[in-house]
């Protein structure tokens, strides 16, 4: 994980590539975050493209910097 914030645009939707490189973790790394509930897509029906917001993004990356 980054050390920084991301600078993402909080009303922007994410790929779950992207989502990897604004966080700084790998795929599988991301996808613990998702089984564990630190972040949730906006389209949970569709397991194949899921996408994810700017601001959940960042929110995800405060509770693990609060670990």
């Amino acid at each position: 994980m980054t050390e920084l914030q991301p600078k993402c645009n909080p009303e922007g939707i994410y790929s779950v590539k992207r989502a990897c490189v604004e966080l700084g973790v790998c795929h599988r790394t991301f996808m613990k975050y998702r089984v564990k509930g630190l972040i949730e897509p906006i389209n949970p029906e569709n397991v194949v493209r899921p996408k994810f917001t700017g601001q959940s993004i960042i929110d995800c990356w405060k509770r693990l910097a609060k670990l």
